[in-house]
């Protein structure tokens, strides 16, 4: 039979961590040997012979020994309109393991990851996947984003649950709202919190694991969730960027501090700063051509609901305009490559074009930001 194979990809971070880890736990079988049982591969640069060999040995006093293979399935999954790349020796991989102990699990891990300024993932349809998929031994687990609004609700709901929380709905009595805190147009929290958090799991989960802890077994309106979770809402998908479109470093790298500290992966930070500074672009490109009002709400979606937020954005992108989103662009753009190139780390990276950035916002605004930091 030779070793066990298992494709585990998707966008669902949450749960390919969470199958990591009782992948992780069956190879320990409670011994406390997993340290000696466990191989980890970056599969970004490297051969067939990099998996097999830690593949053939025996697991040393525990059930299994697992190899770990990271990057690999992204190496070729289409892209920018490309197809995938042949599998070439990849697609042998499944014979050459033929020979190894059947007390062998190898895994091939396809995360979300970066490629042409989009973050992306590991589909079906990936070649290697393709090519893999029907070979004795191997098993295909592919776990999708949470693309809908309505599969968000329900896993809220569900991890919700597990957490102890119960959720009320109803809409907040303007009465109770704190100064400058605008009533959200969902009035279910669960809603609300699939609005606000989107598909990414991993975030998710932390919100949920905050608001457990606040709510302490009391039902969770959509008001405390506002509270509570967009403090943290900020950090992760806002705040630090918005730092550095004000020429805010410091603040920019505490919250980068605060991300890698959940676990978040760099590919998924560089993921959300090109995200940004690409919506970005396309407001200031509305502005620079006059557009109608309707139309720059059109593109501010949610964000056009909240005055604050609204001039916001449109300040940062009036001072940026195109040439400078351009630039903001080409600077991550040349920090990926440096990283994948090995010429830079990767936290060495994103530290770097995280200053670039900062660098880029109009003297103004670093003035104000500095201001704001004396005070």
């Amino acid at each position: 039979m030779g070793a066990a194979i298992l494709l585990l990809f998707g966008g669902d971070e949450l749960t390919i961590r969470r199958r990591l880890r009782e992948l992780r736990e069956e190879a320990d079988g409670g011994t406390g040997m997993l340290v000696h049982n466990l191989a980890e591969v970056d599969g970004r640069q490297a051969k067939p012979a990099d998996v097999v060999g830690p593949a053939m040995a025996p697991p040393f006093l525990a059930p299994r020994r697992l190899v770990v293979v990271d990057h690999l399935l992204a190496r070729f999954e289409a892209r920018g309109g490309s197809g995938s790349r042949r599998p070439g020796e990849w697609g042998e991989l499944a014979e050459q393991l033929s020979g190894a102990p059947e007390t062998t699990t190898v895994v091939l891990l396809g995360r979300p990851f970066l490629a042409e300024q989009q973050v992306r993932q590991v589909t079906e349809q990936n070649s290697l996947v393709q090519a893999l998929k029907k070979a004795p031994g191997v098993t295909v687990e592919h776990y999708p984003a949470l693309a809908k609004q309505a599969d968000r609700v329900r896993f809220i709901r569900e991890e919700a649950a597990l957490r102890g929380i119960r959720f009320r709905g109803g809409a907040p009595p303007v009465s109770a709202l704190e100064p400058g805190e605008e009533v959200p147009p969902e009035t279910d929290p669960a809603e609300y919190l699939a609005s606000l958090l989107g598909g990414n799991t991993l975030l998710i989960a932390n919100e949920l694991e905050k608001l457990a802890l606040w709510a302490g077994g009391k039902e969770v309106t959509v008001l405390d969730a506002m509270r509570v979770c967009a403090g943290e809402r900020e950090p992760d998908h806002f705040r630090m960027v918005d730092a550095l479109m004000d020429g805010d470093l410091g603040t920019a790298l505490e919250m980068l501090r605060r991300r890698r500290a959940r676990g978040e992966s760099q590919q998924a930070i560089f993921g959300a700063l090109f995200e940004r500074y690409r919506f970005l672009g396309v407001l200031a490109g509305l502005l620079e051509e006059g557009a109608p009002d309707a139309e720059v709400d059109r593109h501010l979606g949610g964000v056009a609901r909240f005055e604050g937020l609204k001039r916001a954005a449109i300040q940062r992108a009036r001072r940026h305009g195109t040439a400078g989103v351009r630039e903001a662009l080409a600077t991550l753009v040349e920090a990926d490559r440096a990283f994948k190139a090995n010429e830079l780390e990767e936290d060495l990276a994103l530290e770097v074009a995280m200053a670039r950035l900062a660098g880029l916002a109009p003297a103004p605004a670093r003035g104000r930001a500095e201001a704001a930091r004396a005070r």
